[in-house]
């Protein structure tokens, strides 16, 4: 019997665990880039700003490394470089602390003493989140609280009469002395929850069940007539802390330290990123040589790795988390430091051919885009762009809402669900759509894709918004397979259809820029708007609308061009 000999080509394998890590490494970050900035303490229009601001980054960075890497032949420093920087500012959101806030309540002693720690009628105090309060409704165990509060003679006066509070030296304490000191001593405060009055009047109100102050220790505390002060609180439940939590700054974002050192971290995580995708591809390319045709075999490996470690980031999540309502996500920036730190290794051994990049014909360009299909094809991008980012940006936001809002008791495992999603969008959507994606192509047309595209989206945004329990979100991920997937596949494809030869290469920069740095720019930043005004659900439906209007509009110029076509072809 003859041995069998099995032939591995070296090039193309480090080209593919290249893909596999690096791909990796990155999804078990970025995935999660929108909630961490949520738990940071950004709204939703602040997060689509940095994030329409980061694409717009991205757009402007790569034909800049396109033409230092062409002009000086530094493409293996400059991919080996932004590889290791990737990883190095992914971990380097660990040292990134939440925008400041404190705990603030209202506490109001009358026949009963009770601490509002939230109000949708009060500016002074945090607005209610009823899917937080679920958390805590159904909780038997008391919750105990120190509370520093403001100086208020009135509530002083009444409580120290109310209470009969005595000093350490156990004397009676004359309520008409004046205290230097703008603060109480410290109230060490045991509630018991009131769900009642919390509906009745739509706030979180708190009983108290008992008081010590000083060395006085009052149980179920009233007053002769009621007073109220405002205190600053410290309770044993993270999540009592969470509903009490206001900003502790007037004004904007963007005069706090700690929002400048995210933007910039994530500013170097964005560009890092930009510069690998646009070396890496080239770089595949070039060890293809004449089978070109090979790419899409490397390229899957990020897809497999994409999925698999947005499920693998998720379960370490949640495992590491302490609290239902706040991640710990440390372990995967720990995780992609480690990953990309294995590939930067590989990366090395690469073999990357310097190359001179060839000169565009930009009067080519230039006639191209002033043809009529070309104009929709690129209308088409910068719409596909505006779609794509939301579910980029805001899918795992609103399973986020989704879960508070109807499924409170799930809450420990979101972070698993969410890269399941993942995972589904990648091997079991994008991953067989990209395989079958030149048969699709082929027996439909372009044009034809470009309109599914659309209607997918349409389904797809129309679905999240009457979707109550995010685990119904996962079969809808199989749609990415065709508004990601597929379409990805017909913008490069129809690209270098359409393309001259002498400027195929900035048709196709050209058609990626309009996606990333203008389509999912004007995403980010009108879905950050609506999302906060609107809610996610009025949001998506919106979207949905849309999606189908563009879909139908794109149909019916299809049937006008093919009817022009033939006219012309009968004259």
């Amino acid at each position: 019997m003859l041995p069998i000999r099995i032939q591995i080509n070296k090039r193309t394998l480090r080209m593919k665990l290249h893909y596999f890590l690096y791909m990796g490494g990155v999804a078990s970050v970025q995935g999660f880039a929108p909630t961490i900035a949520k738990q940071l303490g950004y709204s939703p229009m602040v997060v689509g700003s940095v994030f329409t601001y980061l694409s717009m980054l991205s757009f402007f960075v790569k034909p800049v490394v396109g033409i230092v890497v062409d002009k000086f032949r530094v493409k293996r420093i400059m991919f080996l470089a932004f590889v290791l920087l990737c990883g190095l500012t992914a971990f380097s959101l660990k040292f990134i602390h939440k925008i400041p806030t404190e705990a603030v309540a209202n506490l109001s002693c009358g026949t009963t003493t009770v601490l509002n720690v939230c109000s949708n009628d009060d500016d002074r105090l945090s607005q209610c989140d009823d899917s937080l309060f679920k958390l805590i409704k159904n909780s038997a165990e008391p919750i105990e609280c120190q509370l520093r509060c403001e100086q208020n003679e009135s509530f002083r006066d009444e409580i120290y009469r109310s209470w009969n509070i005595v000093d350490h030296n156990n004397i009676n304490i004359n309520p008409n002395i004046t205290y230097k000191n703008d603060e109480f001593e410290d109230l060490d405060v045991t509630l018991i929850i009131d769900a009642t009055d919390q509906i009745k009047r739509n706030d979180v109100v708190f009983q108290v069940k008992s008081v010590h102050i000083m060395i006085t220790q009052v149980a179920f505390p009233v007053c002769r007539r009621p007073v109220s002060t405002r205190c600053k609180i410290d309770c044993s439940n993270d999540v009592v802390m969470e509903l009490a939590s206001v900003q502790k700054f007037e004004g904007s974002v963007f005069g706090l330290h700690q929002f400048w050192k995210y933007l910039i971290v994530m500013s170097l995580f964005w560009i890092s990123q930009a510069i690998t995708w646009s070396l890496q591809d080239p770089i595949c390319f070039d060890i293809l040589d004449d089978k070109p045709e090979d790419f899409g075999k490397q390229r899957c490996w990020g897809s497999i790795s994409w999925g698999i470690f947005s499920v693998f980031g998720g379960v370490l999540v949640d495992y590491f988390s302490t609290s239902d309502y706040e991640k710990n996500y440390v372990p995967v920036y720990y995780l992609c430091l480690v990953i990309i730190l294995w590939d930067f290794a590989l990366a090395y051994k690469i073999e990357i051919t310097e190359t001179i990049g060839s000169k565009n014909t930009f009067s080519d360009v230039f006639k191209l885009i002033t043809n009529m299909n070309v104009i929709v094809y690129l209308i088409w991008i910068v719409v596909m762009g505006i779609c794509t980012t939301m579910p980029w940006n805001y899918l795992f936001w609103y399973m986020e809402d989704l879960t508070q809002k109807y499924h409170s008791d799930k809450q420990s495992w979101t972070k698993t669900l969410q890269g399941l999603a993942i995972g589904i969008q990648c091997i079991g959507g994008e991953l067989p759509l990209l395989f079958f994606s030149g048969w699709l192509i082929k027996r439909i047309g372009h044009t034809y894709c470009m309109a599914l595209g659309l209607f997918a989206f349409a389904l797809r945004f129309y679905l999240y918004s009457v979707i109550t329990n995010p685990i119904w979100i996962l079969p809808v991920e199989f749609t990415n397979g065709i508004t990601f997937g597929l379409c990805h596949a017909v913008l490069l494809a129809y690209a270098r259809f359409i393309a001259p030869q002498s400027s195929a290469t900035t048709v196709v920069a050209l058609s990626g820029a309009l996606f990333e740095g203008i389509g999912t720019s004007i995403g980010g930043l009108v879905g950050g708007f609506m999302y906060q005004t609107y809610g996610g659900e009025m949001t998506f439906k919106l979207f949905a609308y849309g999606s189908l209007i563009m879909g139908i509009l794109h149909v019916i110029f299809i049937k006008l061009n093919n009817r022009s076509i033939n006219i012309e072809t009968t004259k």
